[in-house]
């Protein structure tokens, strides 16, 4: 069933749903041309992590750095690599060099000129693993980064990479910070967020709010069309959605599924389902002294989950159930069924559990009411073949930082996913970001020789059906290793406001601005 097919289908849902109250009548302005001037109020589901692009892991912490730093390349519709600071790239015919080349005549917000130099001194802060950057599990690839001239950059790589425009120069390290402020703050920028975007800081309530208002010198001189922008964190779903019915807000994030069928019956109101580019899943942590160790523990506690019963008994039966990969249902990459994934069985599970004398860990997750809900069921189901989990609820930031710190026995997680497959293996898994006295993006501390040649092997080819069948090597060995459970894939519901425009749909989910306005 397709997204917007499935969306349809949450009109038969009317057990699941509660009204609403009535929303305030926004005008119908489908065909309005943009218009400058006005705010937008948006929703979210949790706060940021950082206004430093180096911490930047969460669709939230994108959505919100995206006001104020722009990317060396973007992402369009389709998940294909676009210029955005840069003007393209040559790649060398080994494909070990990557030539880039800049805009000219662009400024930070502080005057300092974006140049050559500019993102050089970028990417020596991002790759100094003192800094401790999310990115690090990209950035391995990296051997040097050189100015060539005023506008022209050389990256130099120790092996071909396929997905290095989109991972590493569209992802977090390509979000261009200003030198002087990455200088006058030692390095962090979250003291001074300066980049070249659309937005500039004006407000920041650390957990609570932050508010940008459009930066007058922006390289287009057309945009930002907003005055400002303000985020707002209202963690629980109902209150984000009467929130927006009220039009105390005007958009408002990743919105329960429950809320759907009232949504389409309101004049007032567009649902703007998202991709599923990313997953929802139980993760493991694999190193000494965990519950999990030992992987007859994984295994069985995948096999005691059964989630499409959750995902009926909580959704209707919606969500994108049924992955058994990395790589996300209805993505481009969806490798369907993979052979040794650990899927239900509860008899099997049982008889794990007695061999080891039983399971008992604790299991983390967002302390959203959703995810209070699913925790709640993931642990009914483990305590029908005798694991004792217990659940601890907590903010998002915390469970980011418990993450990267690989402080958790088991973590009910979601990944935004990557536009190139590499993306959602080898910074997770690569036994060189095992390092459990130091942060890194490989949580669960997963250390397999062979899964790191076949994760390398993958990510050096160009050719889609090679790829294909190289990541299915790769989810098979997982699947081995259990170091997850798959749940559902990472479906998003974006709802609006009528009178809200200019917001791109992307296959990763990030909400973009640069190009928002309002009609008044």
């Amino acid at each position: 069933m397709s997204k917007r097919t499935r969306v349809a289908a949450v009109a038969a849902l009317g057990a699941l749903v509660v009204s609403a109250c009535s929303a305030s009548v926004v005008p119908d302005s489908e065909d309005a041309a943009p218009q400058h001037g006005g705010s937008l109020v948006v929703g979210l589901e949790g706060s940021w992590v950082s206004l430093d692009p180096m911490r930047a892991t969460t669709y939230v912490s994108f959505s919100v750095l995206q006001t104020i730093y722009d990317p060396l390349f973007d992402l369009d519709e389709n998940g294909d690599v676009v210029p955005n600071l840069a003007t393209g790239y040559e790649m060398s015919d080994d494909g070990l060099v990557y030539t880039v080349d800049l805009e000219q005549g662009i400024s930070f917000q502080d005057g300092t000129p974006f140049d050559a130099d500019a993102v050089v001194t970028n990417f020596d802060r991002v790759r100094d693993p003192a800094n401790g950057c999310s990115c690090l599990g990209e950035l391995g690839v990296l051997d040097a980064v050189e100015a060539v001239d005023e506008s022209t950059v050389r990256f130099t790589l120790n092996r071909p990479q396929a997905g290095f425009p989109v991972m590493v120069l569209g992802g977090a390290a390509g979000l261009m910070g200003s030198p002087r402020a990455i200088e006058e703050t030692g390095g962090d920028l979250a003291k001074d967020p300066v980049g070249t975007g659309p937005f500039v800081l004006d407000q920041e309530v650390p957990d609570n709010s932050v508010r940008v208002k459009a930066w007058d010198d922006y390289r287009d001189p057309e945009r930002p069309y907003l005055d400002s922008v303000e985020f707002r964190v209202i963690a629980d779903s109902d209150s984000r959605y009467s929130s927006l019915t009220s039009t105390a807000i005007d958009v408002a994030d990743n919105v329960s599924v429950t809320w759907l069928n009232d949504a389409e019956l309101n004049p007032s109101l567009e649902i703007r389902p998202q991709g599923a580019s990313g997953s929802n899943f139980v993760m493991f942590q694999m190193g000494e002294d965990s519950p999990f160790q030992d992987p007859r523990a994984r295994q069985a506690a995948c096999m005691a989950l059964d989630p499409e019963l959750i995902d009926e008994a909580l959704y209707g039966g919606i969500r994108l159930t049924g992955q058994e990969s990395p790589f996300p249902t209805e993505s481009r990459w969806d490798l369907g069924e993979v052979d040794g994934y650990s899927s239900y069985d509860p008899e099997q599970a049982k008889e794990i559990v007695d061999e080891l004398g039983g399971i008992s860990f604790e299991l983390n997750f967002t302390n959203s009411p959703d995810n209070v809900r699913v925790g709640q069921a993931l642990a009914a189901q483990w305590e029908v073949v005798g694991i004792d989990a217990k659940i601890r609820p907590m903010d998002q930031p915390t469970l980011v930082e418990n993450a990267f710190g690989h402080n958790f026995d088991a973590m009910f997680y979601r990944w935004r996913g990557a536009m190139d497959p590499d993306g959602n293996v080898t910074r997770w898994f690569h036994s060189s970001l095992a390092t459990p006295d130091t942060p890194s993006s490989n949580y669960n501390l997963v250390s397999d020789e062979e899964l790191d040649q076949l994760m390398t092997s993958a990510a050096e080819t160009t050719d889609q059906d090679e790829r294909m069948d190289r990541y299915r090597a790769v989810a098979e060995r997982l699947a081995a290793l259990t170091p997850y459970c798959y749940v559902w894939g990472a479906d998003w519901n974006r709802i609006m406001l009528t009178n809200v425009h200019g917001i791109p749909d992307r296959p990763d989910n990030i909400m973009m601005l640069r190009d928002a306005y309002v009609v008044e």
